[in-house]
């Protein structure tokens, strides 16, 4: 009894202390609280290095082999930490800052599990996507985990802020306020001579090596802050109109290589239908991974027969939109801010040159079609200023498989192709983004058809597994583009295909893996029925649609001029004026004063319409014996949902005919005069169309 007695005082001490210790640490002189932040600020930024570089050692060889970054990283934790010193409750805002950069590198250090992308801030405006795919990345147990870490993430600041003492007397705010800013101005200053010197970079070739070298708190703090593309230095009308009157006089020139048909005196112009791969590639290029047979043998064969090359594309694990939005538009990436999405931000406000818009004034049918959600990447919204005039989503589709992770199988696109091609009387421009490539690849094995057996000279099972379902996925995406070649084919009609990847998958490779081409690259191929004079080359994807329209005969946009005006070069990229000329008309035409509009007509927002075919509703039934209302009508989808005077209901979906409300969600039967309408609902509960009203007339 004695000695449990004993234990108990000792404890009551030993707490007693401490709570003494931290009391006294709130009468400590400003100077010391300036060496606690700078001591808390170096072990917080080795803990976001050991987070954000998943290891234990690799982070102390960036601090050896980088000292002065290593330092401006503790810099910039440091100038956050001082804001503290505003507040009487300085122990609490210094924990809740540590906290919330704690928070996003365990974000970071979650993610670079599943992507090769390292979190940056515009991943908090895909947050409504990221949760969509949620129940994709995640099993079970690791859902609930970060759930109940979110909640314990919350309570511990709720108890932080009930429990830590505020200081003793009054905050001296003028002396806080003078260290906070002669630490902002510290930064921006070390920032300016570190960006001159060299020793850091503002613009990222590849987020994740950028992440690498100059650490995640600066790369990070740099994504909040840089967004959309900077004001050039020498921006005005003399400069912009100069650009396009050299690029226009000398970019009519267009190819007549290319041998169409005529009919009535008028030449026929192909369909143009480009396939966005999700991580294709072909594993042969990569070394140390073997597989029995070719796994991408139709693409193989169409490689040795039409122009073809290798595609370096701006994304590396992800960023699928970016490949997207640099075929489309001639446009660079890399000019906007650090891992943004011009499709999330400025894509979704201000209208854009792109081959849609383009052949949309050359009399073509423009059409998209994605076999995901429509407002992944907000291309509900960015498409129609991209001058698409139908996008056929998830959403609206009739038919598609799902593959075991949870993805729309491509299976399901060449009749959706089809579908777009025949809408209207058009030659039509239908560009297609697969997804069936997507990770996140399993670990262990599912059992999913083999038509490929991959082994691996490492032997690692999780990652031979990894690889052979992301080969077999390329197996089956690869058997869709032979089935629509042949459909294509038959229809008898010209038509060019251009098939490309649009990144690397995210999976695991080694420094110098790639034996042919490398990390950056993927490939294209441009499949025709027709001779178009079109050669293999290599190239940028910003290149391709100056490349694909001028070879065609198409007389292309103001961004397409400019790459005609550098295609001599023999590294467009490294072309210091060619570089400048893209970011100076970007600018102008995204966020400046749109003077190439005196050289092209401005571009305009199209009234996009969501799905090809029109949904509707012919017909409600009240079953008295069942209790159950039947919608009938045409071309519903798992998607559609019965509104019942404008209330969303749970609705079965039967087929493409039929829905219902079953018995347990019918309160009362439907009286004359209830509205009836279907609307599409995403996953995320988003309305993206409804159709016209149906009256319920009470029979």
């Amino acid at each position: 009894m004695e000695e449990n007695n004993g234990n108990n005082k000792n404890k009551e001490n030993l707490k007693s202390r401490f709570n003494r210790l931290i009391k006294k640490s709130y009468e400590l002189p400003l100077w010391k609280w300036l060496i606690v932040c700078f001591v808390l600020s170096v072990l917080e930024v080795v803990l976001l290095e050991v987070l954000g570089r998943r290891s234990l050692f690799t982070p102390f060889v960036f601090i050896f082999h980088n000292p002065f970054v290593f330092l401006y990283n503790i810099l910039i934790i440091y100038t956050t930490l001082t804001f503290a010193l505003l507040f009487k409750r300085r122990g609490f805002v210094i924990g809740l800052i540590l906290l919330l950069w704690l928070g996003v590198g365990t974000i970071n250090f979650v993610l670079l599990g599943y992507r090769i992308t390292p979190f940056s801030a515009i991943d908090f405006l895909m947050f409504s996507d990221v949760l969509s795919m949620f129940n994709i990345y995640f099993n079970f147990p690791q859902r609930v985990a970060i759930i109940v870490g979110v909640i314990a993430f919350i309570i511990i600041i709720v108890i932080a802020f009930l429990k830590i003492p505020k200081i003793k007397g009054k905050v001296n705010y003028a002396r806080g306020l003078i260290v906070f800013s002669i630490c902002l101005i510290l930064t921006f200053t070390t920032t300016f001579v570190a960006l001159e010197s060299s020793l850091i970079s503002d613009k990222f070739t590849n987020l994740g090596t950028a992440y690498k070298n100059y650490g995640f708190v600066y790369c990070f703090s740099n994504s909040v802050i840089d967004q959309g593309i900077g004001k050039p230095d020498n921006y005005s009308k003399t400069i912009i109109d100069s650009y396009c009157r050299t690029a226009t006089e000398n970019g009519k020139q267009v190819s007549k290589l290319a041998t169409y048909k005529y009919k009535n005196g008028r030449k026929i112009m192909p369909h143009i239908i480009a396939i966005q791969l999700e991580s294709f590639i072909d594993i042969s290029r990569v070394k140390g991974i073997h597989t029995d047979k070719n796994s991408i043998p139709n693409f193989s064969k169409f490689r040795d027969e039409y122009p073809s090359g290798y595609l370096t594309v701006p994304a590396i694990g992800a960023g699928t939109a970016n490949t997207e939005f640099e075929i489309l538009t001639g446009m660079k990436s890399k000019l906007f801010g650090a891992g943004e999405y011009p499709y999330k931000t400025i894509l979704t406000e201000v209208p854009c040159e792109s081959m849609a818009q383009i052949l949309l004034r050359y009399g073509y049918g423009t059409h998209a079609i994605h076999n995901n959600k429509a407002k992944f990447y907000s291309r509900d919204i960015s498409y129609a200023n991209l001058g698409f005039e139908t996008f056929t989503s998830l959403e609206y589709m009739l038919n598609f498989e799902k593959t075991q992770t949870g993805w729309a199988k491509d299976n399901c696109l060449p009749n959706e192709i089809l579908n777009a091609i025949d809408y209207d009387d058009k030659s039509d421009f239908v560009f297609t983004i697969s997804v069936q490539g997507h990770g996140r690849y399993p670990k262990t094995e599912l059992k999913t058809k083999e038509y490929v057996h991959v082994t691996l000279d490492s032997g690692d099972p999780e990652l031979t597994y990894q690889f052979g379902y992301f080969v077999n996925q390329c197996y089956e995406m690869d058997m869709m583009i032979g089935d629509l070649k042949q459909k294509l084919d038959a229809r008898g009609e010209p038509y060019v295909l251009l098939l490309y990847g649009d990144h690397i998958p995210s999976l695991t490779f080694e420094e110098d893996q790639f034996e042919l081409g490398d990390e950056t690259q993927t490939e294209y191929v441009i499949i025709s029925n027709f001779y178009t004079g079109l050669k293999d080359m290599d190239m940028y994807s910003y290149e391709m649609s100056d490349y694909l329209l001028r070879g065609l005969g198409i007389v292309p946009g103001v961004m397409q001029d400019i790459h005609y005006l550098y295609n001599n070069d023999t590294d467009i990229a490294e072309n210091e004026t060619f570089n400048k000329a893209v970011s100076e008309l970007q600018y102008d035409m995204l966020y400046g004063d749109h003077y190439v509009y005196d050289y092209v007509e401005p571009y305009q927002k199209t009234d996009i319409r969501l799905g090809l075919i029109d949904i509707e509703i012919t017909d409600v039934e009240y079953n008295e014996s069942t209790g159950s209302i039947v919608v009938r009508g045409n071309n519903f989808t798992a998607f559609s949902n019965i509104l019942l005077n404008d209330t969303r209901v749970n609705t079965t979906y039967i087929d493409d005919h039929t829905i219902m409300i079953v018995p347990t969600e019918v309160e009362k039967p439907p009286e004359a005069g209830d509205v009836f309408v279907v609307a599409q609902i995403d996953k995320d509960k988003h309305e993206l169309s409804r159709t016209a009203e149906f009256v319920y007339n009470g029979e």
